[in-house]
């Protein structure tokens, strides 16, 4: 099978698992988005989004440079992985007994402090699958990254059924969604020990190659995460609950979907690697194309389809009482499109090991950010923070375009985009005059009419090889 084949099949399971899984976390969200107030869904936010942000502090991007450190020929993957997986575990344990500190410093509640401490577990867990998963990324072994992460979401949408029909208290919750988070990770365990034998163990060597290799992307993942998780955080201490309420039921679903350029990339990114360490310039090329073709033909019409549905969106999913968030999440959908194509480049800096000359350009969009975030937000609240995270985005994507080109000289066709962008503005003018119809008849029209173009137009390869 080519690569372009095994590209496209491992990214079809990812597709359909995270199409699964984003509908499954989407209920989850619908559900206590309703039986929570706006003032209790702001303080949900708030504690997941503290726990992702100082969490990141001590991530040290080792999922990316995971599946590049076992990507290299004649690596010892297995006991490469099982030491890169004690290194995580160590960390992890140290976030976990700093965080009683870090929290001190915070005018928040005790009940805030007290689920912070709980969900410390989320990030735990999901850092630790982000390893194993790159084992399955190199393999192209999608599938098993995709169940796993579906019955996570399946074990989060049966607790969250469970709490919400025994009116669990907001701590209760809290606990019941850290525990469905352990079952995500107990499953790709299991996947992982049928072709590995993982064990704990402490390789200083590995430890130093990984580190000094890890560093810039440590650097850039902790300013990405403060840009894009500061926002809620700085309106939960300058905004009511309530407005942290209205801004997170538009971002959870930003969140839900930019998982998914993040897998593909994350199947891409062996090859990208490889292609350019062997100075394969058509090779190299060619994944660049058919990456940007891909990510183009679901990028686009998701953003037309968000921007022109997204009050029956928020309707259906949130209910009443979250208006606002409806042109919040217009807003936020431009962030998610930006971040889908640029994931490819953002993803493509660390194949061509450019990492240390990005991390000005993650520097810089960290500190704007930041500044606006505490200028607008209390006066412009969630606006505000929707805006400065376009620009934020768009800022990062951009310079890592500029990188790639000036680094690599890659050639990229716009055929198959403006075909897409097409068909996407067809779909959408077509979405806008039935406005009038249900959601549930708008999306399959939509979707539907899409397909039709884009046969018509000849955008989808027939061939893949």
């Amino acid at each position: 099978m080519s690569l372009s084949a095994q590209i496209a099949k491992n990214t079809s399971y990812l597709i359909i698992g995270r199409v699964l899984a984003s509908v499954l976390g989407i209920i989850s969200v619908a559900l206590l988005l309703r039986y929570l107030s706006p003032d209790d869904y702001g303080r949900y936010i708030t504690v997941i989004s503290f726990v992702l942000l100082f969490g990141t502090f001590v991530d040290l991007g080792l999922n990316l440079t995971t599946t590049q450190d076992i990507s290299v020929p004649g690596r010892d993957v297995a006991h490469t992985l099982s030491s890169i997986f004690t290194l995580r575990l160590i960390i992890n344990i140290g976030l976990v007994l700093l965080l009683p500190i870090i929290l001190l410093a915070f005018p928040y509640e005790q009940m805030i402090k007290t689920a912070i401490m709980i969900s410390s577990t989320i990030f735990f867990t999901f850092s630790l699958f982000q390893v194993l998963a790159s084992y399955f990324q190199k393999e192209l072994q999608a599938e098993k990254v995709a169940i796993a992460d579906l019955l996570g979401k399946v074990a989060l949408l049966l607790v969250v059924i469970v709490a919400v029909k025994f009116k669990f208290s907001f701590i209760e919750l809290i606990i019941a969604i850290m525990l469905s988070s352990l079952v995500q990770l107990w499953v790709l365990l299991r996947f992982t020990s049928k072709v590995i034998k993982l064990k704990l163990c402490i390789d200083l060597l590995i430890w130093k190659r990984i580190l000094k290799k890890t560093w810039p992307i440590a650097l850039s993942v902790i300013f990405t995460t403060i840009y894009f998780k500061g926002d809620a955080v700085i309106l939960s201490l300058v905004r009511p609950y309530g407005d942290v309420g209205i801004y997170g039921a538009s971002y959870k679903i930003l969140e839900v979907l930019i998982t998914l350029p993040i897998l593909f990339m994350g199947l891409v990114l062996p090859h990208l690697a490889k292609s350019y360490a062997e100075n394969n310039k058509e090779k190299f090329n060619k994944a660049i194309q058919k990456s940007w073709d891909a990510l183009s033909l679901f990028t686009l019409p998701l953003v037309i389809g968000t921007l022109v549905l997204a009050e029956p969106i928020i309707l259906l999913i949130a209910g009443k009482g979250y208006e606002p968030s409806i042109q919040v999440l217009r807003i936020l959908i431009v962030a998610a499109g930006i971040i889908f194509l640029g994931s490819l480049f953002t993803h493509t800096i660390v194949a061509i090991n450019k990492q240390k000359s990005m991390i000005k350009y993650y520097a810089i969009a960290a500190v704007l950010a930041v500044v606006l975030y505490i200028i607008y937000i209390p006066t412009y609240t969630y606006y505000a923070a929707a805006i400065v995270t376009v620009i934020a985005e768009l800022l990062i994507a951009t310079a890592a375009l500029i990188k790639v080109y000036k680094t690599t000289h890659f050639k990229l066709s716009f055929l198959i985009f403006n075909k897409t962008l097409f068909a996407s503005a067809i779909m959408g003018l077509i979405l806008y005059l039935l406005s009038g119809l249900h959601i549930l008849i708008l999306v399959p029209v939509g979707v539907i009419v899409y397909f039709i173009f884009i046969k018509l137009l000849r955008a989808m390869p027939i061939k893949l090889s």
